[in-house]
C-alpha cells in the first residue's frame, strides 16, 4: 500500500512538472510571437464588431476592410490603400456606424511609423480625406467629416509617437552595445598590457641573470687565468658584447613596457611591397575604409591582411591574385580577402594554420567573427566582420 501511495505521489509530481513545463513553453511562445497574438485578437474583435454590430452593408467590403490588416506590419502602405478604399466604399454605400472607421484607423496607426515619407505623410493624409469625403454622402459635416478627420489625426499621432519611442529604444540599445564592446576592448587592452609586462619582467629577469653570470665568470677567468694577449683580447670582446647585450635587453624591455599596441601602416605597407615583389598580384593602395577603425581593431586587421597575403603567395605561388575589400554596412564593417591562384599552383596545400586560428581569437575579442576557407575558384577566402564602435 505504501508503494502505491508513493507511486501516486511520484505521478502527481511528474504531472505537475509537465504542466509547469507546458505553461513555461506557452509563455515563451507568447513572448516570441506576441505580435501575432495581438493581431489575432484584433482580427477576432473587428470581425465580431462587423458581424454583431449590424453595420455591414457589403460582406465583401467588410472582409476587404479587416483581412488585409494581417499584413499591416509587412506592407503598411499597401494595406492602408486597400483598407482605406474599402472603408470609403463601404461608407458611401451607407455603413451607418462610426465603428466602421476602426480598421482604417488601425492601418493609419501602423503606416504612421513607416520609413517612407510618401506613406507616412502623403498616403495617410489622402486616406483620411477620402474616408471623410465618403462619410459626407449619408451624413452632414459634423457627423461625417469631423469624426473621421479627428479619429485619423489621433491614430496618426499615436503611430508617429510609437515610432519615435521605438527609434529611441533602438538608439539606446545600440549605444549600450557600443559601450559594452568598448569595455571589452578596454579589458582586452588591460589584459594584453599585463601579459606584456609579465613577459617583459620574465625576459628581463632571465636574460639579465644569464648574461650577468656569463660576465662574472668571464671576468673571473680573465683575472685568474694566465692568458695569451690574443686570448685576453678575445675575452675582452666577449665581455664587451655581453655588456652591450645586457644594455640592449634592458632598453628593449623598457621600450616594450612603454609602447602601446597600435597598428603600423608603414610596417604593413613594407610587408605587402615585399610580397608584391615576390609575385603577389595585389593593389598598391589599401582600401580607405580601414581609416575609420579603432586602433586596437586596426592592429588586428593589419595582422590579418599580412597573414592572408603571405598565405596567398605561399600556397598559390607567383601570379596569385588577392582581392582585398572593406565594406561598411549598418553597424558593422567587413574586411574580405579572396585569392585566386595561378594556373600552376597546387591547391591541395592551402589550409588554416596557427596564424589564422590565433587571429580568429583576437577578432572574437573585439566582438567580431572570422570565417575562412576555400573560395569558389582555385583560391582561399578570409572574411572578418567587426562592429562599428563609433556608430550610435
Amino acid at each position: 500500500m505504501r508503494r502505491a501511495l508513493v507511486r501516486r505521489h511520484i505521478g502527481a509530481v511528474r504531472w505537475a512538472l509537465v504542466r509547469r513545463q507546458y505553461a513555461m513553453d506557452a509563455v515563451r511562445w507568447v513572448r516570441v510571437r506576441w505580435q501575432y497574438v495581438v493581431d489575432a485578437a484584433l482580427g477576432v474583435s473587428l470581425a465580431g464588431l462587423f458581424v454583431f454590430g449590424g453595420m455591414t452593408v457589403s460582406p465583401l467590403l467588410a472582409v476587404a476592410q479587416t483581412l488585409p490588416l494581417a499584413w499591416r506590419r509587412r506592407a503598411p502602405g499597401a494595406v492602408l490603400g486597400v483598407v482605406g478604399l474599402a472603408t470609403a466604399a463601404h461608407m458611401s454605400m451607407g455603413m451607418s456606424r462610426t465603428a466602421g472607421y476602426m480598421p482604417v484607423l488601425l492601418a493609419i496607426y501602423t503606416a504612421a511609423a513607416s520609413r517612407s515619407a510618401v506613406v507616412r505623410w502623403g498616403l495617410c493624409g489622402l486616406t483620411a480625406v477620402v474616408v471623410a469625403a465618403a462619410g459626407t454622402l449619408h451624413r452632414d459635416l459634423v457627423e461625417g467629416v469631423l469624426p473621421a478627420v479627428a479619429a485619423s489625426a489621433v491614430a496618426w499621432l499615436a503611430g508617429a509617437e510609437r515610432s519615435r519611442h521605438l527609434r529611441e529604444r533602438t538608439a539606446l540599445a545600440a549605444e549600450s552595445t557600443r559601450l559594452r564592446l568598448e569595455q571589452r576592448i578596454a579589458d582586452a587592452e588591460l589584459a594584453a598590457a599585463a601579459d606584456r609586462e609579465r613577459l617583459a619582467r620574465r625576459l628581463h629577469d632571465t636574460l639579465a641573470h644569464t648574461v650577468t653570470v656569463m660576465l662574472i665568470q668571464t671576468e673571473a677567468l680573465r683575472s685568474t687565468a694566465r692568458l695569451e694577449p690574443v686570448d685576453v683580447d678575445r675575452v675582452d670582446r666577449v665581455l664587451g658584447a655581453g655588456r652591450d647585450a645586457l644594455a640592449e635587453v634592458r632598453g628593449a624591455i623598457a621600450e616594450l613596457d612603454s609602447r602601446e599596441m597600435s597598428a603600423s601602416a608603414d610596417d604593413l605597407a613594407e610587408r605587402l611591397d615585399q610580397l608584391r615583389a615576390a609575385g603577389l598580384d595585389l593593389s598598391a593602395a589599401l582600401p580607405e575604409g580601414l581609416a575609420g577603425l579603432p586602433a586596437p581593431v586596426l592592429a588586428v586587421v593589419h595582422r590579418l591582411i599580412g597573414e592572408a597575403s603571405t598565405n596567398a603567395l605561399r600556397h598559390g605561388g607567383p601570379g596569385t591574385r588577392l582581392d582585398l575589400r572593406v565594406e561598411q554596412d549598418t553597424g558593422r564593417v567587413t574586411v574580405s580577402m579572396v585569392s585566386d591562384r595561378g594556373r600552376g599552383a597546387d591547391g591541395g596545400r592551402a589550409g588554416a594554420g596557427y596564424g589564422l586560428r590565433s587571429l580568429a581569437r583576437d577578432v572574437e575579442t573585439f566582438g567580431g567573427t572570422l570565417v575562412y576557407g576555400p573560395s569558389e575558384g582555385r583560391g582561399w577566402s578570409v572574411v572578418a566582420t567587426f562592429p562599428l564602435l563609433g556608430s550610435a
